[in-house]
């Protein structure tokens, strides 16, 4: 059987594309696809650099420079999203599929297929937020998505907050599109699949939250 890479279905049809990324012995449109994926990232993040979405920190050190330093400190922080927008999609689809491969036995072009079909929830995110970001002027830590509000009022480290912040409802949602569509491709017990499945994203959010504290700590 050949499937045809088509993340919308993938998405709103899972059963069905499920069924036929199981059996699939050969696969078309996936270069295109990933294309698709790594311009929809860029634009999108080139967009949050545009608005100064996620820069405020370093925003303010731009307050009272020159004009030509004003301009290239934009540049810079137009630059820093490209970049940002670029490793975003690496990491999501290339690096958890290489880690959820390596811990089991599925094959690592069906995982990718998987992780491509779930990073549409992940730019959807970033879409939805936008307004929030914009006309609310809250930052990510404040997102009314993840538990960074609750988080805020229980606890005053700020490593442990941007922590909550990156622990969305559309998290949860990629980790069950993928556990539902991995448990179905290994002969292995599907509660380790979970387990290796959550490790790989609290290891991502790990990450996304040192960074976070560490833009912070180095500008403010």
């Amino acid at each position: 059987m050949i499937y045809q890479v088509r993340l919308m279905k993938g998405l709103f049809t899972p059963e069905r594309s499920r069924y036929k990324l199981q059996d699939a012995e050969a696969v078309t449109h996936i270069g295109r696809n990933i294309v698709i994926l790594y311009v929809a990232s860029l634009l999108l993040f080139c967009l949050y650099g545009f608005l100064g979405i996620g820069s405020e920190s370093f925003s303010k050190e731009l307050v009272g420079v020159g004009e030509s330093e004003f301009e290239m400190g934009k540049l810079l922080i137009l630059a820093g999203n490209a970049v940002a927008g670029l490793l975003y999609p690496t990491i999501y689809l290339f690096l958890i599929a290489l880690f959820v491969w390596a811990l089991t036995d599925i094959a690592y072009l069906k995982i990718l297929i998987v992780q491509m079909i779930i990073f549409i929830v992940q730019l959807l995110e970033k879409v939805l937020l936008l307004p929030f970001f914009v006309y609310m002027d809250i930052n990510h830590d404040a997102n009314p998505f993840s538990l960074g509000v609750i988080s805020q009022y229980l606890v005053s480290q700020e490593y442990v907050i941007h922590l909550f912040s990156e622990i969305t409802i559309f998290q949860v949602l990629v980790i069950a599109i993928q556990y539902y569509y991995l448990k179905k491709m290994t002969e292995r017990n599907t509660y380790a699949l979970l387990a290796v499945i959550v490790l790989s994203y609290i290891a991502i959010w790990l990450l996304n939250a040192l960074l976070a504290y560490v833009k912070v700590s180095v500008f403010v």
